[in-house]
């Protein structure tokens, strides 16, 4: 595994200790929280019927080989790191792999890395970021449009909760699924709210 594929992985699995402090976070603040994710069998199903009848595995590593081309591209200084750890035949440290993380995490390496593999296997990208941002765009949307009552089973809220509207939510999402969220959402008229707007105090 080269050093790009390392940093790229570690990105991911810090992605998830994020939804982790929004789990925390949440139960803190005494809110309801609802997994509005696909399921994760399923999406596993998905992926896998994409990888062995619609990948072709040539196009998947040509697709790797970009990926981390541009990856070289936006740090040229961890080019420059990996020839020294061969040197010293040593592995990232933990401070070394942070730093290089936090730099990955940036809408616009998002965004090329989704649209590579979406060129490359477009169904696995369908499998893996389309079919869940339509997922958790109409779920979002059925939340906010009806009563508790109609999307959650009975034990899961109190009765006074269970039979009302929620005003606010809240969404975590990755950088992958801003863009096709936002379109999903958008489609079901939904409307962006400036920035300007936002209230930084809640």
């Amino acid at each position: 595994m080269t050093v790009y594929q390392s940093v790229y992985l570690s990105c991911l699995c810090v992605s998830y200790l994020k939804f982790i402090t929004a789990v925390e976070e949440g139960g803190r603040l005494n809110s309801l929280i609802i997994l509005g994710d696909r399921r994760m069998d399923i999406t596993l199903k998905r992926i896998a019927n994409a990888l062995i009848y619609h990948t072709n595995p040539k196009a998947l590593l040509e697709a790797d080989k970009k990926i981390t081309a541009k990856l070289k591209a936006s740090m040229p200084d961890l080019t420059q790191l990996e020839a020294k750890l061969k040197q010293e035949r040593r592995e990232l440290s933990t401070e070394e792999l942070a730093s290089f993380v936090e730099r990955l995490k940036t809408k616009d390496i998002t965004m090329s890395i989704m649209t590579e593999m979406k060129r490359a296997a477009p169904q696995l990208h369908q499998a893996l970021v389309g079919e869940r941002d339509v997922y958790m765009a109409r779920g979002m949307n059925a939340i906010l449009s009806s009563s508790l009552a109609s999307v959650l089973p009975p034990s899961s809220v109190s009765g006074v909760i269970y039979n009302s509207n929620l005003q606010n939510l809240v969404a975590v999402i990755g950088l992958g699924h801003i863009h096709g969220v936002g379109n999903e959402l958008k489609a079901l008229g939904w409307k962006s709210l400036p920035l300007d707007n936002v209230d930084r105090n809640i």
